[in-house]
């Protein structure tokens, strides 16, 4: 080496570089000016020789090549370039054939940009969004993201990781090896970058983290757009996504809107020679137009831990398990044509403990609370956010913003808010607030804050929480200090009706009081009923299975609960049980949903519901009102739990005609009768507390529906002069 270039070394610095202890090597590696030459720095471990083909910027404009100087055997290179500007020169990197690890490497030749020519890539204003909170597109700014600088193409990587000693890009790029590509730190904002040339879309990569302990691991990427099948920890460089859909959504009054959710779990659609979303593709789009729901419910779709598929590895990156992102966007745009919503399971709760995914990222709790008591849950093994953290938030804010902005779905279910929102849950030690509280504020600012921002850019969104707590404000809007959900998964509803639809007919009679204390709580929020959302909820097993009877029995007592679910205020969510054989009465349901103002309509108002009967033990049988403002609109359902059938009499709220619109026992439906034509006129009989009534026959396990219509003038005047004739002396002619 020549006395000048061995100068302009950094011994110490080049063996910070070959210990892989280094987050700035761009400051020693790469392009540096000296005078009017070039000190050109490289790193290549294994490597036998390399050239250096540059250009020469002068009259001849002539490439050159200049063999580069072994500063150190272990492969670091150096040469002095007589140019002030190299231009975009190329490696030439020689591997002789050599023995490693007991085998036999033949001799290759690999030909490379230099990573370390291009610096700053990322604004600095841009880096600073990271951690101020209110960024919604982080992915834009971190990740892996293809892209051509000064003529070269290759892939700038970019990660948050304050705490790491050093991080390293490796991949099939260059063997994994975590010395090549050692990022670079920006500053003290805890971004490391690096553009590595030549790196293209689908190359797969994670990253190599040297915590401050030497302790080194290897992460995915918390941004990648695709997480490989083949393993958890391997990410995959992915290009964006153009013309991205739009929710079918609109601003539009959703209280008055009929919404009639399927629910589809995707992992349940992997099978034969297609991928999952696939299979929905062809399958999905049918059903919901058949039985008449208005939007699909789908499962968690991002890449989550083999263990449980509600358990996130990665917030950016479909599950290639079931299938491309570009499948999914075919998915959504298949149910959009056919006029169907979709709404996503996202889990901003908890993530997947795997050391390969967010746990322990830099080697602090950069994602987690590093406190165990604060940061781990330990009955579902797996981590809790850090909502304290503005990285955190951003991160959270741009992958549910994501799922809206990359996939145009019309609505997101946040699952686990319970155990967002209470430091205690499910947890024998744990840390209080700062008020001595259980409550996690830093949890419930974060979910109110998201609430806000998505509805400023999709005012039509539909927000619901799956929160088993008993916390007040859930669907009250946040500028009343409530959390701005639309609706709440109502679990206590389908757990109390699974309890008692469960009992023999027998004795369902003295436990009718656990229909009516449902109504204690029916309208604290707006709520979501689900009905069978999980085929196997608690260990408890399949709905179908715990019902009382013969096959017969267990049908009628399943149609009863579709009419049940209906009439009973709440929107509407029903589970994969009920397949194509249900589609005729789904679809009758569903009509009368859309078309009857009583059913659908302010259905968290109690003023839209009223009791007719609701303790007759004896007959098993219970009556209640659906209404509205406008009379006409109002519909009296009956229902039938006992297992024979009952002429059953009831109240009702006004003198009028009452004719059968609907009954579950239909044959279209595999029941035994029909719709009754007889138009029932009510009798001056008091019952109930009302000083009308009307007499039925119901069949078993059975539910009908009556809608009133009032008297017209002239019937009204027949039944006028009838009442006075019946309660009035008439004179008499004597002889």
């Amino acid at each position: 080496m020549n006395k000048r270039l061995y100068k302009l070394m950094d011994w110490a610095f080049i063996e910070e570089v070959i210990y892989s202890e280094c987050s700035h090597p761009q400051d020693l590696l790469g392009p540096h000016a000296k005078g009017q030459t070039t000190l050109l720095q490289a790193y290549f471990p294994g490597s036998d020789s390399v050239v250096v083909r540059w250009k020469d910027r002068g009259e001849t404009g002539d490439f050159c090549e200049t063999k580069m100087e072994v500063a150190d055997d272990d492969g670091f290179y150096a040469s002095l370039l007589p140019t002030k500007d190299p231009g975009a020169y190329t490696y030439v990197v020689t591997y002789e054939k050599r023995q490693e690890d007991g085998r036999t490497l033949k001799k290759k030749v690999l030909r490379c940009g230099d990573p370390y020519r291009h610096r700053d890539i990322l604004r600095e204003a841009d880096i600073k969004k990271i951690t101020d909170g209110t960024c919604t597109d982080a992915r834009s700014i971190l990740g892996a993201k293809t892209m051509t600088l000064d003529g070269e193409a290759g892939t700038l990587f970019a990660v948050y990781a304050p705490s790491a000693m050093r991080i390293s890009v490796i991949g099939d790029f260059n063997s994994w090896d975590g010395r090549t590509h050692q990022m670079c730190r920006r500053g003290d904002l805890g971004v490391f970058e690096l553009f590595i040339p030549g790196v293209k879309e689908g190359d797969r990569y994670c990253y190599e983290i040297k915590y401050r302990n030497y302790e080194i691991h290897r992460s995915a990427d918390p941004f990648a757009s695709e997480i490989s099948s083949d393993n958890e920890f391997i990410s995959v460089v992915g290009g964006r996504i153009n013309g991205a859909l739009k929710p079918l959504s609109s601003g539009k009054e959703k209280k008055c809107c009929a919404v009639s959710i399927y629910q589809a779990d995707p992992y349940r659609y992997v099978s034969g020679d297609k991928s999952a979303f696939e299979n929905m593709t062809d399958l999905l789009a049918g059903v919901c137009s058949e039985c008449g729901y208005t939007h699909v419910s789908i499962g968690n779709i991002l890449s989550s831990s083999r263990r449980s598929s509600d358990k996130t590895i990665s917030y950016f990156a479909v599950d290639t398990r079931l299938g491309t992102e570009e499948q999914f966007i075919t998915l959504v745009k298949t149910l959009h044509d056919a006029g169907v919503g979709v709404i996503l399971d996202w889990v901003p709760s908890y993530f997947a403990s795997e050391e390969s995914g967010l746990y322990r990222f830099d080697g602090t709790g950069l994602f987690e609370h590093f406190d165990p008591r604060q940061g781990i849950a330990y009955d579902i093994d797996a981590c809790l956010f850090n909502y304290s953290s503005e990285f955190v938030s951003n991160f959270l804010m741009s992958s549910g913003f994501g799922l809206v902005d990359r996939f145009g779905v019309d609505g997101l279910k946040v699952i686990g808010l319970a155990r967002m929102m209470y430091l205690d849950y499910s947890k024998t030690e744990w840390v209080p607030n700062i008020y001595g509280g259980n409550e996690n504020i830093d949890a419930i600012a974060f979910i109110k804050k998201f609430n806000t921002e998505i509805r400023k850019k999709y005012p039509g969104i539909i927000l619901i929480a799956e929160d088993s707590s008993l916390h007040p404000g859930i669907t009250d809007p946040v500028s009343d200090d409530g959390f701005g959900f639309d609706y709440k998964q109502n679990e206590v509803f389908f757990d109390d009706y699974r309890n008692f639809i469960g009992m023999d007919p027998l004795f369902r009679g003295p436990n009718l009081h656990c229909i009516a204390d449902a109504f204690t709580y029916a309208f604290v929020d707006d709520y979501v009923l689900p009905f069978a959302g999980k085929e196997n909820t608690e260990g408890i097993g399949p709905v179908k299975e715990l019902l009382p009877g013969d096959d017969a029995a267990v049908e009628s007592q399943l149609r009863l609960s579709l009419g049940y679910l209906f009439t009973h205020p709440g929107k509407k969510m029903l589970g994969e049980m009920f397949d194509a054989s249900y589609s005729k009465i789904l679809s009758d349901l569903n009509r009368l949903y859309e078309t009857e103002p009583a059913l659908k309509c302010h259905e968290s108002d109690p003023e839209c519901f009223e009791w007719l009967s609701n303790m007759n033990e004896e007959q098993c049988c219970i009556a209640y009102v659906r209404k509205t403002d406008d009379p006409e609109d109002m519909l009296v359902v009956i229902v039938n739990f006992s297992g024979i059938e009952q002429n059953f009499q009831t109240g009702v709220p006004y003198e009028g005609k009452y004719k059968e619109i609907f009954t579950t026992d239909d044959k279209a439906y595999g029941g035994s009768s029909s719709v009754s034509r007889t138009v029932r006129k009510a009798t001056d009989k008091r019952l109930d507390g009302r000083t009308q009534s009307i007499s039925v026959k119901i069949r078993p396990q059975s539910l009908i529906i009556m809608k009133f219509i009032p008297y017209t003038e002239a019937e009204l005047e027949k039944v006028i002069e009838q009442r006075i004739r019946n309660y009035t002396p008439i004179k008499k002619n004597k002889k």
